[in-house]
């Protein structure tokens, strides 16, 4: 409560700081009646904004918590990110006005155009940047892969955190129509279906049915799914939430490999998919039992291995040979980074070694995908939502 109460003190002085050190420097700009009023009236919002957020908002509990506080989180970087940007370089080039004349005036023109892209490109994250998904195909040899599965297309989907969308969202049927188009013959979804609650998935239970693959739907667990990050009244309501998430999966049509594997089979030749609930580092849980999801596998048949979060690759998984591809999500490349033909960047590659794409340690090979969906901030920047499409292809 006392941390809450800090945070609530310093969003309103990093408001008033903010507005008032950015009418100080564009004062000359702002002096008409109605000038200051609609400046002071952007302000009040936010102030008016922070304190729903703290005394309604956030204490939301059930389902439409994280729509309405990631709604406020989209709004607050939209205006406040850029302003930040223009008040910095803007405040250099009042300092350097005396000696440096003509750079002075650069330097601010410079901030006002960068302020400004940056709004835009703020503003297409959170509005068409959420669903503009691309299209990724990911060609993986696993070795002693029979002739019978050369080809095979497995369509990965992780992290759409479905609580996180309203009603009106366009997303989620485009998704769906994109990865229909691709005929994959299996589509795994490698967890966090939702933020907490059970109820967000209700919405989209039609619709994420309408996804099809001939050989099956098969999903686990991630760290979101288990409502591990809200407050329930008691141990059972918590445990009729999984019980409802697990009826909510069949009913989209996915079948859930918690510990446990299922053979693919085309002919007589057999691929093994196993998957394990989340397994991850601490503070996130660790559920994920690996010899039990793949122990009933006699044969040193190729596997395919549903966990995710990539820490459980080289935490366990790499030592297991057969098992010859990972699938992972988790990190969403924190909707943050940049991609310029094989070279990219994110923050989240100072906490996970594999946050995005294919990784390969021998014969091994882990591909992270960075999700549909988005917490948090409510949209993508530089890194768009991505539907990965993997072909294996015979290895040695």
């Amino acid at each position: 409560m006392r941390s809450s109460v800090m945070i609530f003190v310093v969003g309103i002085l990093f408001i008033v700081i903010t507005d008032g050190t950015l009418w100080y420097q564009l004062r000359k700009y702002i002096h008409k009646r109605y000038q200051i009023i609609l400046y002071s009236l952007h302000t009040l919002f936010f102030l008016l904004a922070l304190i729903m957020f703290q005394y309604g908002i956030s204490r939301l509990k059930g389902p439409g918590a994280y729509f309405w506080i990631e709604k406020f989180i989209g709004l607050f970087f939209l205006f406040y990110v850029p302003k930040l940007f223009f008040i910095l370089f803007n405040g250099i080039s009042i300092l350097l006005r005396s000696c440096c004349l003509l750079f002075s005036k650069s330097l601010r023109m410079l901030a006002t155009f960068f302020s400004l892209s940056l709004f835009l490109i703020l503003l297409y994250s959170i509005t068409l940047g959420r669903y503009n998904y691309k299209l990724e195909t990911v060609e993986v040899p696993i070795a002693y892969l029979s002739e019978a599965f050369r080809n095979f297309k497995i369509v990965q989907l992780s992290d759409i955190h479905l609580g996180s969308f309203g009603p009106g969202y366009k997303g989620m049927e485009k998704l769906v129509d994109q990865v229909n188009q691709l005929q994959p013959d299996v589509i795994v979804f490698t967890g966090d279906m939702v933020n907490n609650f059970a109820d967000e998935m209700i919405p989209w239970i039609d619709v994420l049915g309408k996804l099809h693959a001939p050989y099956g739907k098969y999903a686990v667990t991630g760290n979101h799914d288990y409502g591990d990050y809200t407050h329930w009244p008691d141990a059972r309501a918590k445990q009729n939430n999984m019980t409802q998430f697990f009826r909510n999966m069949e009913a989209m049509g996915f079948r859930m490999l918690n510990n446990r594997s299922i053979p693919l089979v085309i002919r007589q030749d057999t691929l093994w998919l196993a998957g394990v609930e989340n397994w991850g580092k601490p503070p996130f849980p660790r559920y994920g039992k690996l010899t039990e999801a793949i122990d009933s596998i006699q044969h040193p048949r190729p596997i395919v291995l549903l966990s995710h979060d990539p820490s459980h690759w080289r935490a366990e998984i790499l030592d297991h040979p057969n098992i010859y591809l990972t699938l992972s999500g988790h990190t969403h490349a924190m909707q943050f980074g940049i991609k310029i033909g094989p070279k990219k960047w994110s923050p989240a590659s100072y906490i996970y070694p594999e946050y995005d794409g294919l990784y390969q340690q021998g014969d091994q090979y882990l591909h992270v995908s960075r999700g549909q969906g988005y917490l948090g901030y409510p949209g993508r920047i530089g890194l768009s939502p991505v539907i990965t499409e993997l072909i294996l292809t015979t290895g040695k």
